[in-house]
């Protein structure tokens, strides 16, 4: 008892200052975290067919700041709404793509934005 009340107290005490996250879903690819301010998950798709969806979602949604490509990693920096959103696309193997959508409004967290960005990259790349 005495230590399923210290694992409470831990989970608390971590949730508290922010620094637990949240995983969702199972496997390498598939399953995605959230943080206070972002989305990340790992996904099974070509890392060009993401990172031109992210332009492409981030361009119909926003404006893009600034954006930036090689082989192995994808960042985006763009305006939507009042919220500043960065997308990064990093290439963890020849078939797996991590991408991490991070989205702050007035310095206050936009999940919900982040997530909505995230959804739709996802499935724009998928087609």
């Amino acid at each position: 008892m005495v230590k399923f009340k210290l694992f409470i107290l831990i989970i608390l005490s971590l949730s508290l200052s922010g620094c637990l996250m949240m995983w969702i879903g199972a496997g390498a690819a598939g399953g995605y975290a959230l943080g206070r301010d972002y989305i990340q998950g790992d996904t099974d798709k070509n890392f060009d067919s993401v990172y031109d969806s992210a332009v492409n979602i981030a361009e119909g949604m926003g404006i893009i700041q600034s954006r930036f490509s090689n082989p192995s990693l994808g960042k985006i920096r763009a305006s939507v709404g009042s919220s500043r959103v960065d997308i990064l696309i990093e290439r963890l193997t020849l078939e797996t793509v991590r991408l991490r959508v991070k989205s702050r409004k007035n310095l206050m967290p936009n999940l919900e934005l982040a997530q909505r960005i995230y959804n739709n990259i996802l499935q724009q790349s998928g087609q």
